[in-house]
């Protein structure tokens, strides 16, 4: 099915075969977006991705405009792994053209694997925190120059100070957590940062691999500039204190004197916004086994954002005492 709607999009291509892809994504399996490896017959290696669904057809074409974005600024040249190279894309909205209403993305074919977060190495970690640490220090001009969201620090506190003010209407979350919130929103130089490009948020399957080393960085369709911490919250849902003191290391080396202090802090606060967001949503759907799942998670999140501020706290009384 998808060899014949790749060679629908791309008529040029005469499809040899197919395959299952090995670049595994549980938010496009959500959204009801299929893949496959083409081969065409002179041996050419094609990814294809197709969708029937609405959210699946916008999450496609936001996937196409970004990585035309960036394919056409200079910057990302040199980040030492691939991103998407499309070469054809049908949006799906006219039922009588090529593909018959399917959206199909065609793109140049991403060698490795993806690879569940939690089963991330130390060396893989560290292979992701230099990727990370490479895509913050890019010059993100051409992210404004194309319409992308722009947040200035002091907009990216709002965003958070918003949340904490929402969720805490909303009801049902312990007043000791909600305390918790305002009293790190209100830390002393938790804002001393500027907002840099982010990826906007990684998921299962937007990392590939070969070994440990990063063949490819996808999904860029919710890039912006923003605070570097939403690119690091993931790391608190998904990874132990060791695996994810590997993955900071190696960003603190790409950041060098970049590096924020605090950072730490604020991702672990910006993931647990999220997760609180979901389990309200799960209280209103009264879906028992996500309030049970979620409920275990913001315990467990306050319980880590209770430890980053403790020791955040005896850094800088160590620091005022020298």
């Amino acid at each position: 099915m998808l060899a014949a709607l790749a060679s629908a999009a791309v008529p040029g291509i005469a499809v040899a075969g197919a395959r299952d892809s090995e670049h595994d994504n549980a938010t496009d399996t959500g959204m009801g977006i299929d893949q496959a490896v083409v081969q065409d017959a002179t041996g050419r290696v094609y990814d294809v991705y197709a969708s029937d669904t609405e959210a699946g057809k916008r999450r496609l074409a936001g996937r196409v405009r970004a990585a035309r974005t960036l394919a056409e600024a200079r910057e990302p040249g040199g980040l030492g792994f691939s991103m998407d190279h499309v070469l054809a894309f049908e949006d799906g909205g006219n039922p009588r053209g090529a593909t018959a209403g399917t959206a199909v993305m065609v793109a140049t074919h991403h060698e490795g694997r993806s690879r569940s977060l939690n089963l991330l190495t130390h060396d893989d970690c560290a292979s992701v925190g230099t990727a990370i640490g490479a895509i913050h220090r890019l010059r993100a001009g051409f992210l404004k120059e194309q319409g992308y969201p722009v947040f200035t620090t002091g907009q990216s506190r709002a965003q958070l100070t918003a949340g904490s003010a929402r969720l805490r209407q909303a009801g049902h979350i312990p007043p000791s957590i909600t305390a918790n919130w305002s009293r790190i929103i209100d830390t002393a130089g938790l804002w001393s940062f500027s907002t840099c490009m982010v990826h906007g948020g990684f998921h299962e399957g937007d990392f590939l691999f070969s070994g440990s080393t990063i063949t490819a960085v996808t999904n860029w369709q919710d890039m912006q500039i923003n605070d570097p911490a939403r690119d690091l919250a993931w790391t608190f849902a998904k990874l132990d204190d060791e695996h994810r003191n590997a993955l900071i290391t190696a960003y603190g080396r790409m950041m060098g004197s970049r590096l924020d202090d605090l950072i730490m802090l604020r991702a672990n606060l910006w993931l647990q916004m999220e997760q609180v967001g979901e389990f309200i949503q799960a209280l209103g759907a009264a879906d028992n086994a996500k309030i049970m799942q979620f409920k275990a998670q913001v315990e467990w999140l306050a319980h880590q954002l209770a430890v980053v501020t403790q020791k955040t706290r005896d850094a800088q009384s160590v620091g005022t005492q020298a």
